[in-house]
């Protein structure tokens, strides 16, 4: 029989377990060391080295897409020149005079611009354009599809961080409890009512609680240092701070309107359709190399010439030209040939990729689907199985009280407890990383976070 005053502290401690989770939770939602879902995506978005890389490279695209580049403007270019002469002459006429000149000095400089427009090459331009327009869209769907992962990395970074926080604060529960279980049974062994062999057990016990917990905080600190290099903090920033410890799973997903939104908006079939049409575009660039090309061209230029010997002593004229040109390639070894029947071939390698990126996705999302719809379910058998063990534990806590069970009994529930609680916590993590992918193959993750 137990003593009745060696059950007051146990049962004590034995609601703190029950209660724990819960009050921990109330103490990790406190604004002061508690950084937020919201801000954590925030931060990964504005410091994380990647996503500030992939910005940037949506930048040069959108700089490619102009006027310019494409071949529509005129080009303009200007000219100056200096340069002086000295020189030694010796001159005789007909008449037999004789002319010596020695160190003349004559100098010649110049300026001048010159206009060239080309104003038909085939449509070039036009294509051009449309190629730089449809290779901008295609970096911005890659850029948002490499944000998207970031964001779901830091959201699934973020919810382990929370799963390994519970899991410490049961653990850490647990020795609490190993330890006051070594204190009763001492106390027992003193009063003659319990042997070395359940001291030594409930030591054993102890020690291997304890040892679990600090694998545990290990863990709980790899798993901040991770979520810290997803939002660029510095190296050496600190991991004492805590998450919002709830895992919260939306559990209104349909596959159906999922996969419409899929088919719409993925940044990976996206990126596809953009280089079809660049491929297509291509195309059409390479056919304006079988028309010719009709320049429009335009010239001004100023030149002076100084000298100190011979017939002119100074000379200035400003010439103005102008014209048109047209250039026809005849013949250039079938290489034009080549170059279009190789695009032809980009272009429908374009189209099966498009294809394919499809059925892709359309396997991975039902894949996602299935495995989002299993831990649902999983989410819910866990959730009785936890309730049920937590009934269990109200029963054990009135008969340890009562003295109709012994201490190692009441562990044992209580251990029963803890892995209910554990595989809740895993299951309800893996539901939240189905939902994520299931967000970010659809291209809904940036709209929901």
């Amino acid at each position: 029989m137990i003593p009745r005053f060696t059950s007051v502290p146990a049962l004590c401690l034995l609601l703190g377990v029950v209660l724990g989770p819960s009050l921990a939770s109330a103490q990790s939602s406190a604004p002061r060391d508690t950084l937020r879902l919201a801000d954590a995506v925030r931060r990964a978005l504005d410091d994380n080295r990647q996503a500030r890389i992939a910005r940037r490279e949506t930048d040069i695209a959108e700089n490619n897409v102009s006027l310019g580049n494409a071949g529509f403007l005129p080009t303009l270019s200007g000219q100056a020149n200096y340069s002086e002469t000295r020189s030694n002459s010796e001159q005789v006429f007909l008449s037999g005079e004789t002319q010596s000149t020695d160190g003349a000095k004559s100098t010649r400089s110049g300026a001048g611009a010159d206009l060239r427009w080309t104003v038909f090459d085939g449509l070039r331009p036009f294509a051009t354009y449309d190629r730089l327009g449809a290779e901008r869209d295609r970096q911005a769907a890659a850029t948002e599809e490499q944000v998207e992962t970031l964001v779901a990395d830091v959201i699934e970074g973020y919810y382990d961080v929370a799963r390994q926080q519970r899991r410490l604060e049961a653990l850490r529960e647990a020795v609490s409890i190993s330890r006051e279980r070594l204190r009763i049974v001492e106390l027992r062994r003193d009063l003659g009512s319990a042997s070395d062999l359940e001291v030594r057990r409930a030591r054993v016990d102890l020690n291997a609680d304890s040892t679990e917990a600090l694998r545990q905080a290990v863990a709980l600190t790899n798993a901040k240092s991770q979520l810290n290099q997803l939002l660029a903090r510095p190296e050496d920033a600190s991991t004492r701070y805590a998450v919002a410890s709830a895992i919260e799973v939306d559990t209104s997903l349909q596959y159906t309107a999922t996969q419409q939104t899929a088919l719409q908006e993925s940044p990976a079939l996206a990126q596809a359709r953009e280089a079809l049409q660049a491929a297509r575009a291509e195309q059409r660039e390479l056919r304006a190399d079988f028309f010719p090309t009709v320049d429009l061209t335009a010239g001004l230029s100023y030149s002076q010439l100084n000298a100190e010997s011979g017939f002119v002593q100074e000379n200035t004229s400003t010439e103005f030209t102008y014209g048109v040109s047209l250039t026809l390639d005849l013949f250039d070894g079938l290489n034009r040939w080549r170059r279009t029947q190789n695009a032809e071939v980009r272009a429908t390698n374009a189209r099966l990729a498009v294809e394919d990126v499809r059925s892709r996705l359309v396997t991975e999302l039902t894949n996602a689907y299935e495995r989002y719809q299993n831990r649902l379910r999983l989410v819910d058998l866990e959730r009785q199985t936890l309730k049920a063990v937590r009934a269990n534990v109200d029963v054990a806590l009135e008969q340890f009280e009562q003295g109709t069970i012994t201490s190692i009994e009441l562990r044992e529930v209580q251990e029963q407890f803890i892995q209910a609680e554990s595989r809740l916590l895993t299951v309800q993590f893996e539901a939240k990383q189905a939902e994520v992918e299931l967000l970010r193959l659809s291209g809904q993750l940036l709209d929901r976070y």
